[in-house]
């Protein structure tokens, strides 16, 4: 079995290098043939690749040079666009702080306002009291001088009655009573008043 083994080994070597010379002519046939279309091939391969690679990089860089660009551009309209906004804010501020000080000035223009119109009503009531107890005293004058002018009269009218002496003294001295005590009531209704 050792010898079958090694037989076998050296027909597997001897094959091997069978195969290796083989693909060495094979290689040889090749080059011969083909060689030079090949380097071309080679050299073409290789001078593309380097275009595209070259053409990548400036790509890149394009891509690269526009990106920055753009974020210049958009830093910039940002800015643009704060800065506006803090225009805005500030103008709305203005306007809020002048229209808030409006509203005082008008509030405190309408208290003043109600504190004379509260005067005016109170000066007003004074003067109206006034009036009316000016017009009460002239009524009470007018109501007193009126008493005595009837006082008189009925005292006239009863003297000029007893004076004639007729019948109607009882009558008469009933109506002095009357008129004493009419008078004795408005004194009081007077120290009263």
């Amino acid at each position: 079995m050792t010898m079958r083994t090694s037989g076998r080994a050296e027909h597997e070597a001897a094959a091997g290098h069978a195969e290796s010379a083989i693909t060495n002519s094979l290689e040889q046939v090749r080059d011969i043939l083909c060689g030079a279309q090949f380097r071309e091939f080679a050299r073409r391969l290789a001078h593309t690749d380097a275009q595209v690679a070259a053409q990548a990089e400036e790509l890149r860089s394009e891509a690269r040079r526009r990106l920055d660009a753009l974020e210049a551009h958009m830093r910039s309209e940002i800015d643009s666009l704060s800065a506006s906004i803090e225009a805005q804010r500030a103008a709305a501020d203005g306007a809020l702080g002048s229209a808030a000080r409006e509203s005082r000035e008008a509030l405190e223009l309408i208290a003043q306002r109600v504190q004379r119109l509260e005067e005016l009503v109170a000066r007003t009531q004074r003067e109206l009291r006034q009036q009316l107890l000016d017009q009460s005293k002239s009524f009470l004058d007018e109501t007193r001088r009126t008493r005595s002018e009837l006082s008189a009269m009925l005292e006239r009218e009863l003297a000029a009655v007893w004076a004639d002496g007729t019948d109607a003294a009882g009558p008469a001295r009933e109506a002095a009573a009357e008129s004493e005590r009419y008078q004795r009531t408005e004194r009081r209704s007077d120290e009263a008043a």
